[in-house]
């Protein structure tokens, strides 16, 4: 049988990513149906956070990701120079983003990679769009200048899944010269390294995988939370029953139901206009549909984004009040002043 690997990197010492990994590995654990379909490599600067965890760990010396950011600084370099390097270690090798989440078994994903196709996140938009874009046009123009420019039909995809065959592991290397070839565009695009992976793929059957994972680069505050309140409720040591007790982290972060909208409405008629995005969350906040322990960390993240939302439209300290007392309930008013005053 083939051998395969889902392919992590993790760097920088930031417990809120490490944090990611872990909840990202447990889902694939969870998932898992063969226990020998695939196995896990993590490539990381901080290999004893996963001590006893079921990953083979590639330690990242300093100088090595000094020399993956490349002559010209660019830090998700480092990305496309780790799937490279990991492509070679496995027959299949599937890189997945540390803010993704598997919700079906990856070895579903490992059967739609061959030497002849390639397994990329989810399809964005094809050239003809991204190059009308306002953050693209210097970019799109300066591939034009070079004669460079690809057809408008070209795919661009997100790379926060990026899998392939070992044979095709040099795509990598074309995806790293063109990184390197587009230095001046880092500031305005940063996300030229999916960019060149996508142009680099150009011509080449490529397939998604959107339907098997959820990849939470939107709202990540809200999953960081839900991650923290995770591990601050179990710990991080690896135990057999840990991917299951993961299941209690929901997937997407739970949206209020229709009842509690209906509900919700009398209050949100009450509010300023200006005010009601942050009142909604004033409101949701009381109440999270997950797991008790969870509840107390998601309440504080939708405050606080509650509060964030309020000092944007300046919001007075009299107008604040007057929200509390509309759409929080008095036993946890107390709890919202103690985040406001914080």
């Amino acid at each position: 049988m083939d051998s395969s690997h889902l392919l992590y990197l993790l760097y920088g010492g930031n417990a809120v990513y490490r944090q990611e990994a872990k909840l990202s590995i447990l889902s694939a654990l969870r998932e898992r149906r063969a226990p020998d379909s695939f196995t896990i490599t993590l490539m990381t600067d901080e290999p004893q956070t996963f001590e006893g965890w079921p990953v083979t760990v590639i330690a990242l010396s300093t100088e090595l990701l000094a020399q993956w950011k490349g002559a010209y600084g660019y830090t998700h370099r480092r990305k496309a120079c780790a799937i490279a390097a990991g492509a070679k270690l496995a027959d299949k090798t599937i890189f997945v983003d540390t803010d993704t989440v598997f919700f079906k078994d990856p070895a579903l994903l490992f059967e739609r990679i061959s030497d002849q196709q390639y397994l990329m996140d989810e399809f964005e938009w094809e050239w003809a769009e991204a190059k009308l874009r306002a953050d693209y046009v210097a970019f799109s123009d300066e591939l034009i200048a070079n004669g460079k420019a690809p057809a408008d039909s070209l795919k661009l995809y997100n790379s926060g899944i990026c899998g392939m065959t070992r044979a095709n592991a040099g795509l990598l290397d074309k995806a790293v010269a063109l990184i390197d070839e587009w230095n001046g565009h880092y500031a305005k695009l940063h996300t030229i390294e999916q960019i060149a992976v996508s142009f680099a793929m150009a011509g080449t059957n490529v397939v998604t995988a959107n339907d098997c994972i959820h990849h939470c680069y939107s709202k990540k505050r809200y999953h960081h939370t839900m991650n923290q309140g995770f591990f601050d409720h179990h710990g991080e040591r690896y135990h057999a029953e840990l991917p299951t007790l993961a299941a209690t982290v929901p997937v997407h972060f739970p949206k209020p139901s229709l009842l509690a909208k209906v509900k919700a409405q009398p209050r949100l008629i009450a509010v300023n206009k200006a005010f009601r995005p942050a009142a909604k969350l004033m409101i949701q906040g009381q109440k999270v549909a997950t797991a008790e322990y969870l509840q107390p960390y998601c309440r504080k993240a939708l405050w606080v984004r509650a509060i964030e939302l309020l000092q944007q439209k300046h919001a007075t300290a009299r107008q604040i009040e007057h929200l509390i007392k509309i759409c929080i309930a008095p036993s946890q008013q107390a709890e919202f002043r103690a985040l406001l005053n914080g």
